[in-house]
């Protein structure tokens, strides 16, 4: 119950990383910005994109291209589980479930570009308990009564993020701004909800047959009004919202190697998140990172990314690659395949992704796992339309 009303509340976590390119010379790709950063093993600031949202390097807003309107979402840490039952304990399971919708606009003009979204992130975990049930039978009555505890046992974070961005061109470098109001909501507690069930049969029910008494019970059950009430007992152990502002700079810049160099330029890049260092309950630390990425042909993209999180030891990386191909005609249609690396709070995690184009819609999809069971995958999907 209380899952499926997290489901029905409004949440993508916020993003990491490094500098990275220059939005003055952007690369084709498939939309959505999402997406392809998850695809590329999280490398965001070494990649431009004609698609750049709120998801990468803000500098990298001047390299848009039309209008870009992108819907995405994520389900990840997909877990059911039927638990020990000691005791008096009849049933035990817990379930997790974890998804983040997104969208959002973008936009270049001239030598600005532009972006306006929403990211959210909604982690829910929950498990249940089914016990002290109590059961009686009165035959003289032909009335069967039973009471039962629930114990929801719960664990909801919702975070969701309005973000705005903007860039400008400075020379042939960028420089790109993103403001972000976030807001957490944290509900940890307990519900107890005690279940009494009362079912009366007639007197043609022969109560020394077994299966024709459970039968005469269940319909009962099923189809008579025969629940007296539900009572719910709510402990909550914390309840907390916040609402804060945080703060983006990234910068990007091409480097050539020879001034006669025709392939294009290696894009590098800094990036620095979470500046304001702001108060939350689930707090998101300082970032500061560099990238770089490159096209060494036509159809394919590599890219790099090395950054710190403030108060975490050690170093986090992204690496990733994109391949495409391009079919022109009255209806253009490309086909683009990621995959990418990196490493994250200690812990490795791969990704695979794919991109469809069909004139000015974009359909993909991208896996991302931590390790090798279907719980731990991260299932992004995406709708991009542009004009």
């Amino acid at each position: 119950m209380v899952l499926l009303r997290c489901f029905n509340v409004r949440h993508f976590t916020a993003i990491l990383t490094l500098g990275i390119l220059t939005a003055v010379i952007p690369s084709v790709s498939t939309a959505n910005e999402m997406l392809r950063i998850a695809g590329m093993g999280g490398a965001r600031i070494a990649t431009s994109a004609e698609d750049a949202g709120i998801f990468g390097n803000p500098a990298s807003l001047v390299g848009v291209k039309h209008h870009n309107l992108a819907l995405g979402a994520t389900a990840e840490n997909i877990h059911w589980a039927e638990l020990p039952k000691p005791g008096t304990v009849q049933f035990a399971a817990e379930a997790n479930i974890d998804i983040s919708p997104a969208f959002y606009y973008s936009h270049a003009f001239g030598k600005w570009g532009a972006s306006a979204g929403y990211a959210a992130r909604f982690t829910n975990f929950v498990d249940f308990t089914l016990e002290s049930t109590h059961a009686e039978y009165r035959r003289n009555l032909r009335q069967f009564s039973a009471t039962t505890d629930l114990f929801t046992r719960y664990d909801l974070l919702q975070e969701r993020s309005w973000t705005i961005g903007i860039s400008r061109e400075l020379g042939k470098s960028a420089m790109g701004l993103r403001l972000r109001l976030l807001k957490q909501v944290v509900n940890r507690g307990m519900t107890i909800s005690t279940l009494n069930l009362e079912a009366r049969h007639g007197p043609e029910v022969d109560v020394d047959m077994p299966e024709e008494l459970i039968e005469a019970i269940v319909e009962e059950l099923q189809f008579g009004d025969r629940v007296r009430d539900i009572v719910h007992n709510h402990q909550s152990t914390l309840e907390r919202t916040v609402n804060r502002l945080e703060l983006d700079i990234g910068f990007q810049r091409p480097i050539w190697f020879t001034q006669k160099q025709t392939h294009p330029p290696l894009l590098v890049g800094i990036l620095f998140e979470n500046l304001l260092r702001a108060d939350l309950v689930e707090p998101h630390p300082f970032r500061v990172g560099m990238g770089a990425a490159y096209e060494p042909l036509e159809w394919l993209t590599v890219a790099g990314d090395l950054w710190r999180d403030s108060g975490q030891k050690g170093i986090s990386f992204a690496v990733g690659s994109e391949f495409q191909k391009t079919w022109t005609g009255r209806v253009p249609k490309t086909v683009a395949l990621r995959l990418g690396a990196g490493r994250t709070d200690a812990t490795l995690h791969f990704s695979f992704g794919v991109g469809l184009r069909l004139g000015t819609t974009y359909l993909e999809y991208t896996v991302m796992l931590k390790n090798f069971t279907y719980e731990s995958y991260k299932h992004l999907f995406a709708f991009t339309l542009r004009f």
